[in-house]
């Protein structure tokens, strides 16, 4: 016999582990989350090791933690901080570790039950009324084949493999991809004193290399403006900071355009010229392809003053074919490697387990779930999609989406509007300004 609840969320990462507390605040308390890892934020715990996040903005709602963390969290600092989130809203019980789920389906057989949604993992079956899907968008890394490839005795791995350059020294290396991972991964693969290292670029990039030191300025900023705004106006201390983020993630069409508009005309003469080495910025704006594309910005983390010194080489173009030892490219260069290491990026992936071809938007091959712009399916109403929306500061947002799809999943079982909750008075973390603030 299956296990019922009332909602059923996947993935426990920012997404899914604000929104089972919301949840929780909200009292509902017949929830499961299911993660396919053994901890929280497993998709930060798999990633190379000097990963660390590019905004300082990241805080998650209602939780300040006791401990003191750097403005730009490291990966571990980021796990610690979501585990800190699950223990404070006592949500860890809800969370079942290791167990992957397989299928989804839409219950239709049983006549008259309340009980929407089938989901099959790794250990048993589970029905919900209302499944919330938090994977996101790097879900399914994207690992393209190359004529040859069968040939090639180097290695061949993916960026999610890629852990440090410490067995690269001595090996000629080349880091396939134009994104943050990519110049990441080719600078530590230098650090650790790989014998040459190549970078294949074969598209346009936005970079910025001075956004780090400007959006310490812009945090100590906000955090001063904050605290003489509390000090004048005690009253608007606690639940103010949701508010303006509930107000930026109901933008309408018209007023996203017209922000991600203005973002890009304040960052573009911020970004780098790197036309000397073949790196050109892109024709849609940095805010735009972000926002829309899921396409995040090169934001420089020392990169390119090795490019600039000769100890990291860009190579403007496409891998034609593969050799024994070799690539040659589409510029007509051959070059030796011992390895290569694709930092191709990742897609969502939830089709593949939620089988249901009208609930997606096929964009280029990537499957976007149809919402309605506050992570309710348009096709399914009891299914919600958090961590997919078009929004402004991607990433510093997921957290709150979560919250607030859990106070909306709370007033649907209950049928009626959640009231305010004023005893919400432990949320002592500030957010930026985003309409006085904007960062890539």
């Amino acid at each position: 016999m299956a296990s019922q609840f009332d909602v059923v969320v996947i993935g426990a990462g920012f997404c899914g582990v604000t929104l089972a507390a919301s949840l929780k605040q909200f009292g509902i308390e017949r929830f499961v989350v299911i993660e396919k890892g053994d901890s929280v934020g497993t998709i930060w715990k798999n990633a190379y090791d000097r990963l660390t996040l590019h905004t300082p903005y990241l805080a998650l709602p209602f939780f300040e933690p006791e401990k003191r963390y750097s403005i730009f969290k490291t990966k571990a600092e980021v796990i610690s901080y979501l585990t800190d989130y699950a223990n404070h809203f006592q949500i860890n019980s809800h969370i079942r570790f290791n167990e992957e789920v397989q299928t989804i389906a839409k219950v239709n057989h049983l006549a008259n039950s309340e009980f929407n949604w089938e989901i099959r993992t790794n250990k048993e079956i589970l029905q919900c009324k209302v499944l919330a899907v938090c994977t996101g968008w790097n879900n399914k890394p994207v690992i393209p084949k190359f004529s040859g490839q069968d040939h090639y005795s180097g290695q061949i791995i993916h960026s999610s493999q890629y852990k440090n350059g410490t067995s690269y020294r001595g090996q000629r290396v080349l880091v396939v991809g134009s994104g943050n991972s990519a110049a990441e991964i080719a600078l530590d693969l230098y650090e650790h004193d790989a014998a040459n290292v190549d970078m294949l670029i074969r598209g346009k990039r936005w970079v910025f290399p001075l956004y780090p030191r400007l959006q310490v300025l812009q945090y100590w900023l906000f955090k001063a403006i904050n605290s003489i705004q509390k000090w004048f106006n005690p009253s608007k201390r606690k639940l103010e900071p949701m508010v303006k983020i509930e107000k930026i993630l109901t933008f309408s069409p018209e007023e996203l355009k017209q922000a991600i508009d203005a973002t890009d005309r304040w960052i573009k003469r911020f970004a780098a010229d790197l036309s000397k080495f073949s790196i050109y910025p892109e024709d849609i704006g940095a805010m735009d392809l972000e926002t829309n594309q899921a396409r995040v910005a090169w934001v420089d983390r020392g990169t390119i003053k090795q490019i600039k010194n000769g100890n990291i080489r860009v190579i403007p173009s496409s891998i034609k074919m593969l050799n024994y030892r070799s690539a040659c490219f589409e510029n007509g260069e051959t070059n030796c490697y011992d390895a290569i290491i694709l930092a191709t990026g990742f897609r969502p992936s939830i089709h593949t387990i939620l089988d249901q071809a009208d609930l997606y938007l096929d964009a280029d091959d990537r499957y976007l779930p149809k919402t309605d712009g506050k992570c309710r399916s348009l096709v399914e109403p009891t299914l919600y999609f958090v961590g997919f929306e078009k929004t402004l500061w991607r990433s510093s947002t997921y957290g709150h989406y979560g919250w607030l799809t859990g106070k909306r999943i709370t007033a649907q079982l209950a049928n009626q509007p959640i009231p305010s909750k004023p005893e919400l008075t432990f949320y002592k973390t500030e957010l930026p300004n985003f309409h006085q603030f904007s960062t890539p």
